[in-house]
C-alpha cells in the first residue's frame, strides 16, 4: 500500500458490513472501527425514549467524531495504515464528508463500498445469534419495519472511488475477493 486508505463499507442493517470488513482487516490488514464500537459503549446504560433517539444518535456521532479528531492528531505518519470503517447511512448524513475530509488530512484515498442485498435475503439475515449477541436488530417484524422507513433514504455514493457490490447471491469469499480487487486498484 503506497497511501493510507479509508475504506467506508456502507449498506442496510444486516448487509454484512461488518462480516466482510472483519475478513478484509483480516487478509488485508488495517484498522477496523465498526458503527456499533460506539453505538455500543452507551448500550446497555442507557434507555433511550424513542422520542430522544434522533438525539442519541447524534451525541454518538459525536464521540465517533472525536475519535476521529485523536486519530487525525495522533495517527502516525510514518506508517501506511488502512482505516475500515462501517456504517448504514441515509440521505444527508455527515458521516461520508467527515470520512472524506479525514482520508484527506491523513494523505488517504477514500474508498466507500456499498453493500447491496435484496430485500428478502436481509429479512432472512437479520434473525441469526450473531445479530442477536451484538444486541443488533433481530425480529423480522421489527426489521421489516425498518426498512419501508429506510430503503427509500438509504445513501448512495457518486464518489469516484467508490465500489457498489450486490451480495445477495455471493459468498463471503467472492465478495472478499471482489473488495480484494478494488482496494488493490489504490495500492
Amino acid at each position: 500500500m503506497k497511501r493510507n486508505q479509508v475504506v467506508l463499507f456502507y449498506g442496510l442493517p444486516a448487509s454484512g458490513k461488518y462480516t466482510v470488513a472483519k475478513e478484509i482487516q483480516k487478509k488485508c490488514g488495517g484498522v477496523l472501527l465498526d458503527n456499533h464500537y460506539f453505538y455500543d459503549l452507551f448500550v446497555g446504560i442507557t434507555d433511550v425514549p424513542s422520542e430522544l433517539r434522533h438525539e442519541w444518535f447524534h451525541r454518538v456521532g459525536d464521540v465517533r467524531r472525536a475519535y476521529m479528531d485523536v486519530l487525525r492528531k495522533f495517527y502516525p505518519r510514518k506508517k501506511q495504515t488502512r482505516f475500515i470503517f462501517t456504517s448504514v447511512l441515509l440521505r444527508g448524513e455527515q458521516l461520508p464528508a467527515n470520512l472524506q475530509k479525514f482520508a484527506k488530512d491523513i494523505n488517504a484515498d477514500f474508498i466507500p463500498i456499498e453493500l447491496k442485498v435484496c430485500k428478502d435475503i436481509l429479512l432472512k439475515r437479520c434473525n441469526t445469534v450473531q445479530r442477536k449477541k451484538r444486541e443488533k436488530i433481530s425480529d423480522p417484524k421489527e426489521y421489516e419495519k425498518v426498512l419501508n422507513k429506510w430503503l427509500p433514504n438509504a445513501f448512495h455514493s457518486r464518489h469516484p472511488n467508490r465500489l457498489v457490490i450486490d451480495i445477495s447471491n455471493l459468498s463471503l469469499d467472492k465478495t472478499v475477493v471482489a473488495v480484494r480487487k478494488h482496494l488493490r486498484q489504490f495500492d
